[in-house]
Formats: C-alpha cells, structure tokens, sequence
C-alpha cells in the first residue's frame, strides 16, 4: 500500500509537469543569474526564463522589421504614384500650351506685341510695312529673322535688329539712314548717307537742312547707288569728321576743282580744304579757327586748314 502511494506521488503530473521545472529555477535578485537545479538542465523540456526572454525580444525584432519593411513600401508606393500625378499633370500641361499655340499660329486673331525703336523718320505704318506685316500683329505667325532681312533690304534703314521676347513681343531695334549731303544731278538732286548710297531723289530740295555738294553734276541716279567720286567722297569724309555744332554752320562744299575743295559756312565764310586729304586734321584746325573768328569777332576773307600751316586770312 505504501509502495502504491510512493509510486503515484513520484509519476503525478503536478510534479513532473513542464511549469513545475520552471518553477524550480530560481534566478537571483540582485545578480540576475538563473539557478538551474542540476536535474533539470538535461532536461529536454525546460526553457528557462532567458529563453524565453531571448525568443520574445527575437519575436519583437522581427515584428518591428516587418513593421519598418511595410512603411517604407508605402513610402516608395506614394511616391510613384506622386510621381505618375506629376508625369500626368506635366503632360497634360504640355498638350494644352501646344493646342493654344496651334490656334494662335492657325487663326487669324492678333496676339502679343511688335515693339520699334530707333524710327524717327518713318512712321509705325511705314515700319510695319517695311516688315510685312499686316494690321493685326500676331507674334506667334511672324518669324524673326525673315522681319530683320526684310528690314536690311529697305533702302531707308541703315541696320535692323529683331528679338523675340519672352512671352509675347518682338522687339525691332533699327538705325534709319539719314541724308548727310545732297549732290546734284542730271535731273533734279540726290540724297545721300555718310556712305554715299542714294537714299532719295527729287526734282528740287525740300526741307532738309544738309550741305549741298555743288561743283559737279552726277549722271542719273537709282535708289540705293553709290557714289563713287572721289573729291565728293573726300568732300564727305570732312563733313562727317566735324563736330555738330560745327557741321550745322556749313552749308555748301564745291568739289568743281579736285585740288582745292571749298566748303562755306551760312555766313558764306570759305574754308580752304585743299585736295580733302586729312579730313580728321582739317576737321579739328576747322573748329578750332572757327572758335578763334568767334572770339575775336575778326572780318576774315578765308581759312586756310592746311595741316602744316593752318591760318585765318583776313580782309
């Protein structure tokens, strides 16, 4: 009978249970160290606290890692599909510039700003014309250098510059040749530029307040012809180099004799030019004898520019 009770009290479940050896390591206090008692360390089935706080912190870990792996998922998912909105928005954008850009070029509405600087002679009118452009201004039907060639061929502008500008102008910067001098002709007058070329013809002079080269007659003269004369290029070389204030005061330049050009002031006073050599020379003796007449209120009969021995004579 004590055998029996014996027997059943070593195999009860109660004691040879899994939590009653756990229950039967005890771990220190202070320490932290686990006392295991020595028959239960080969003992298949235990797993000591550590373990089990090991597997837990292990457990942990990975949660944590799966948590980060999934976030950073959504992260790359919200950026692709921010970036496709952007792609969308962005293409979308582009078609609706184009189509607007189509109706400009295909319809004829006038649209942006043909801006001209530099025309004093010619009016707006003349300047859009000379451009071929009609009364409504559409900047998007016009092309730039086609406007700036157009202008460079027109005999009344001496240089053409033309600029898109941002977002809807052209801007026509332009240097109109003005007459320098007016030679007489065959039939009538010829205006020319400080080179030379024809701008205009007439049969009298009207309102243009230049010297006049007298002393020889050009044959007949086109629009946009060069003069190819020397005494009257030499004549024009001297009047370009005066100051103006000092080119306002001559009226007349006779070329009649190569070796002795004559040019007269409008209080008919004569300046010797010689052969028109030096013109720079003779320009700044010019203005300087000039001055001298001025202040001295002197009654001269000429002034000579020789550059060797310029010199005032007088009456």
């Amino acid at each position: 009978m004590k055998k029996e009770i014996h027997d059943r009290f070593l195999f009860s479940p109660d004691i040879n249970s899994h939590s009653s050896r756990q229950k039967q390591a005890v771990s220190h206090p202070e320490t932290g160290d686990v006392f295991i008692p020595p028959h239960l360390e080969d003992d298949p089935l235990y797993v000591s606290d550590l373990e089990q706080q090991e597997g837990s912190r292990e457990e942990e870990r990975r949660l944590v890692h799966r948590m980060v792996r999934g976030e950073k998922r959504e992260k790359i998912r919200k950026k692709k599909r921010k970036n496709r909105q952007r792609r969308l928005w962005a293409i979308a954008a582009g078609l609706i510039v184009f189509l607007l850009w189509l109706f400009f070029r295909l319809a004829p509405v006038p649209f942006g700003a043909l801006i001209v600087d530099g025309n004093d002679a010619m009016s707006f009118e003349d300047v859009y014309r000379a451009c071929g452009v009609g009364d409504h201004v559409n900047v998007i039907q016009l092309a730039p250098d086609k406007i700036q060639e157009r202008l460079q061929k027109d005999l009344r502008i001496a240089d053409a510059r033309v600029e898109r500008e941002f977002p809807a102008t052209i801007r026509i910067t332009m240097k109109e040749r003005k007459a320098a001098a007016v030679i007489t002709t065959m039939y009538g007058f010829a205006y020319i530029d400080q080179t030379g070329t024809v701008i205009e013809l007439g049969p009298q002079i009207k309102g243009v307040s230049v010297p006049i080269i007298t002393g020889k007659k050009v044959d007949t003269l086109l629009l946009g012809d060069t003069i190819s004369d020397g005494p009257i290029h030499a004549a024009m070389d001297y009047l370009q180099a005066l100051p103006p204030y000092i080119l306002q005061t001559i009226a007349e330049v006779n070329v009649g004799n190569p070796n002795q050009v004559i040019a007269y002031t409008s209080d008919s006073l004569p300046i010797h030019l010689e052969k028109g050599d030096n013109p720079l020379e003779r320009a700044a003796i010019t203005e300087e004898l000039l001055q001298e007449v001025k202040n001295n209120n002197l009654s001269v009969q000429y002034i000579d520019t020789d550059v060797k021995a310029p010199r005032v004579k007088n009456k």
